[in-house]
């Protein structure tokens, strides 16, 4: 299953990282890439994320730490994210 990232605007200030299948260790490293190049604040949706890897969990939990947000986020994900 592969991984789908896209940038979306949200209220002309925000860059919305809508993310769709299963989440990564290879994909975080596109997403910090992505993220660096930002002059917006960024927010996560992961409404269409079916699956995710320990390490995606852990980038996920650090993003939402540093005020990230983090939209429609599934329900085991989040739980996840709070073992971290």
């Amino acid at each position: 299953m592969a991984c789908k990232v896209e940038r979306l605007v949200e209220r002309g200030h925000l860059a919305l990282f809508h993310i769709s299948g299963y989440l990564r260790e290879m994909h975080v490293h596109l997403i910090e890439e992505m993220m660096a190049k930002e002059t917006d604040p960024v927010a996560f949706d992961l409404a269409e994320v079916t699956l995710v890897d320990s390490e995606a969990v852990k980038f996920l939990a650090a993003c939402d730490a540093k005020g990230i947000e983090i939209k429609n986020c599934p329900a085991f994900i989040r739980e996840w994210m709070s073992k971290v």
